[in-house]
């Protein structure tokens, strides 16, 4: 072997090697927060019942789990003030309420005491219109034809109206998310499409659509715009909810108490 090869061997011995080291990265450690996942969702055609919230802290960014939070007292009221308790069940950090009583347009409160802190949030719960029409059709992306599965429904338009739409098939890891904002449709018909280069034939698609509140688009306007940036971007903040710590301000927690009438429909590519 000449000197010049020679060289060159040990040259790619080395990256290879280097290739394999693994860097631990120091990051400053916060105080664990709450973190509360407090969506109550009315699916049409059920009675509304049965809903979960879920409490956890937050974690240190290498951690392999989401720390549960038990023991703490979770309960919702209406207006008229009958509460609605959530039990805490056999799986840690889950609390269930099995006789909830939506109402579209009703205001509800939610209260959470936990550690000696008394967290509140209020909202209404959104109503969504029904979903109208299902349509299938292609699209072509540079000489390749891809599936659309397109959704319509009615929108009101007596006034601003805000909506989360949700996807999910098989292949995918999380549904797909899309905040709707009626300003360029009010009273119109609204079209959700999803379309994906695995979609085919035989594929079950389903769409869970929901009405939401202006505030909460704009919470989830904000995550998005924190989680979805590159390499360069802003580093991402603590987004505040609508969840306000009663005992100590400075103790605030994470998450969104919303509350929507939701349309869930499913559809098998043909």
């Amino acid at each position: 072997m000449n000197l010049y090869k020679r060289i060159g061997y040990l040259l790619i011995l080395a990256l290879s090697t280097s290739c394999e080291d693994v860097i631990d990265v120091n990051l400053n450690t916060a105080e664990p927060r709450l973190v509360i996942d407090a969506n109550i969702s009315w699916a049409k055609g059920t009675d509304g019942s049965q809903q979960t919230i879920r409490l956890s802290t937050t974690a240190d960014y290498y951690a392999a789990e989401v720390p549960p939070v038990s023991g703490a007292e979770v309960l919702i009221a209406n207006s008229s003030g009958e509460e609605f308790h959530f039990v805490e069940t056999s799986e840690a950090g889950r609390y269930d309420c099995g006789n909830f009583v939506p109402v579209i347009g009703e205001e509800y409160r939610l209260t959470i005491i936990n550690n000696g802190h008394t967290y509140t949030a209020s909202e209404k719960l959104i109503e969504m219109p029904e979903i109208s029409a299902v349509e299938q059709d292609g699209v072509s992306f540079f000489g390749n034809e891809w599936i659309r599965i397109k959704v319509y429904y009615p929108d009101n338009g007596e006034e601003g109206n805000f909506y989360l739409s949700e996807v999910n098939t098989a292949f995918l890891a999380t549904p797909t998310r899309t905040l709707i904002d009626n300003e360029l449709s009010q009273g119109n018909r609204i079209q959700v499409d999803f379309m994906h280069e695995d979609l085919e034939v035989g594929n079950e698609v389903t769409f869970r659509i929901g009405g939401i509140s202006r505030r909460f688009f704009h919470y989830m306007t904000l995550l998005e715009e924190v989680t979805s940036g590159g390499a360069f971007s802003t580093p991402p903040a603590n987004i505040r909810g609508n969840i306000v710590n009663q005992t100590d301000g400075s103790e605030y927690a994470l998450g969104y108490f919303r509350l929507s009438e939701v349309e869930v429909i499913s559809y098998v590519v043909k």
